[in-house]
């Protein structure tokens, strides 16, 4: 069965990488073309950086439903496949092979349709998700459902830990779907509409922290943006990121004070609660551990986090 794979970050890579593992035929990838990153230099995603290592032919196209049409018709596809591609499809990009177009989404569809599903899943708490497979149809996520998979979310996932183990059920699950299409024994099942959730993109403002938040929520969206766009607050005034921390018992403090900083911990105050801080940058530093960060003295208690 040839495939076309459409996919653009690592959530993408990973799932593209089993696939080939699991000997499937990979006739193109598509991924969004290259962006400038890092002091301003153009770099590859990672779904390109893969197809490369594997010699995979590659399109980039800026807009692939008036771009890419005619280069797809020509690959003579039985099926495509999209993880976190990044553009929507067109009618005419969805009739293109024989099959149709089916999508890894990393949430148990109909809830948490949209663009963020898996940093939503750690932000409000939730215990477990999954991915879905379902056929792509033009309403945003909203395709019948060929397969899924749950997933638990541990206490410490971060977004990206937890997409790592997404992958893994989606090759799992895709493989389930691939070998139904091939022997005609695909059943889908619709989605409840009455029961969809809907969940939108992260930006770098909902990152900033809100030390009058519980510490368990703060937790939650440290976690949950991890590894991008990684909370942030401010000490002394300078951008401070936290990439990890800890819910612990509560001391008496203001929202964002430190009230214990030594060898031991670095802990800060919430509106409820208290957390310690296990990893964190000041801007134009290096991630540190709270020693190393202690040892620089780079922080101390009364500290105020925050505007």
């Amino acid at each position: 069965m040839k495939i076309v794979f459409l996919g653009t970050p690592k959530f993408g890579a990973d799932i593209l990488n089993g696939l080939l593992d699991a000997g499937r035929e990979i006739v193109a990838v598509v991924c969004q073309p290259d962006r400038r990153g890092n002091r301003n230099k153009t770099e590859a995603c990672q779904v390109k950086r893969v197809a490369e290592q594997r010699n995979l032919k590659v399109f980039q196209f800026e807009k692939i439903s008036s771009d890419g049409a005619e280069d797809l018709k020509k690959l003579s596809a039985d099926v495509f496949i999209t993880a976190a591609y990044g553009q929507m499809l067109s009618e005419e990009i969805l009739s293109i092979p024989k099959f149709g177009v089916f999508n890894a989404h990393g949430s148990l569809l109909p809830k948490y349709r949209g663009a963020a599903p898996v940093q939503t899943a750690i932000m409000n708490g939730d215990g477990e998700t999954g991915v879905t497979i379902m056929k792509t149809c033009l309403a945003m996520d909203s395709g019948d459902i060929a397969a899924r998979r749950k997933v638990d979310i541990a206490a410490a996932d971060t977004a990206g830990t937890l997409l790592d183990k997404l992958a893994v059920q989606a090759v799992s699950a895709l493989e389930e779907v691939l070998d139904k299409l091939e022997n005609g024994s695909l059943s889908l099942e619709k989605q409840d509409e009455k029961s969809a959730t809907y969940c939108g993109k992260i930006s770098g403002e909902m990152a900033e922290i809100d030390w009058k938040m519980s510490a368990e929520d703060i937790s939650n969206r440290i976690r949950a943006f991890n590894p991008s766009p990684i909370a942030s607050t401010t000490l002394n005034g300078v951008n401070f990121k936290i990439y990890q921390s800890e819910i612990v018992d509560g001391h008496g403090g203001a929202p964002g004070e430190i009230v214990m900083c030594d060898k031991n911990a670095v802990v800060v105050c919430c509106g409820v609660g208290c957390l310690r801080l296990v990893s964190m940058q000041l801007s134009g530093g290096k991630v540190l551990g709270y020693r190393d960060f202690v040892n620089g003295r780079k922080i101390k208690t009364g500290d105020i986090l925050g505007k």
